[in-house]
């Protein structure tokens, strides 16, 4: 059985999110959660999410509709951004659970979306690792980030739905 589940932000999350702590090192790769969801909230394409185990929020990231075409695959690519774990609960298998979820969950909310695609900084071995782990492939496409290239992967949502 899960130990996890992702749920549409509500403001309820708000003071959890504000609590993260994320270690120094993957700071300089995705960013606090409290720093970006007011601006997601604002954003009528962005979607925040959080991951909890039970009543606790132990993740968070957010879900783009129409992000830039340098990050998506298609016209109905949702780009996942700003994804983490809090740091006292790292270790235990919440973002793999997570990124095992998430394409129920987008075929929940976006029906209308055919893939995940993400931006990962190259450098960023731990989280290139889960994403493949998870299905995500290789686009080939990179760009630059802030702080160096960031390669674009890509979960085909079509591949893995029955076929019609």
């Amino acid at each position: 059985m899960s130990q996890v589940k992702l749920f549409m932000y509500t403001n309820e999350h708000y003071e959890q999110c504000d609590a993260f702590i994320l270690p120094e090192e993957q700071i300089q790769f995705t960013t606090f959660p409290t720093e970006v969801v007011s601006e997601a909230l604002s954003n009528p394409d962005k979607f925040p999410v959080v991951i909890k185990k039970e009543t606790e929020v132990v993740g968070f990231f957010i879900l783009h509709l129409n992000p830039p075409k340098t990050h998506r695959t298609d016209e109905r690519s949702v780009l996942l951004r700003a994804f983490s774990i809090d740091a006292r609960h790292q270790q235990q298998g919440y973002a793999k659970e997570a990124m095992m979820q998430l394409p129920a969950f987008v075929n929940e909310y976006f029906p209308e979306v055919t893939a995940i695609t993400l931006a990962v900084n190259k450098k960023n071995i731990a989280a290139k690792s889960l994403y493949f782990k998870t299905g995500y492939v290789d686009t080939l496409q990179s760009v630059m980030g802030s702080i160096g290239e960031q390669h674009i992967l890509a979960f085909d949502l079509q591949k893995e739905t029955a076929p019609q």
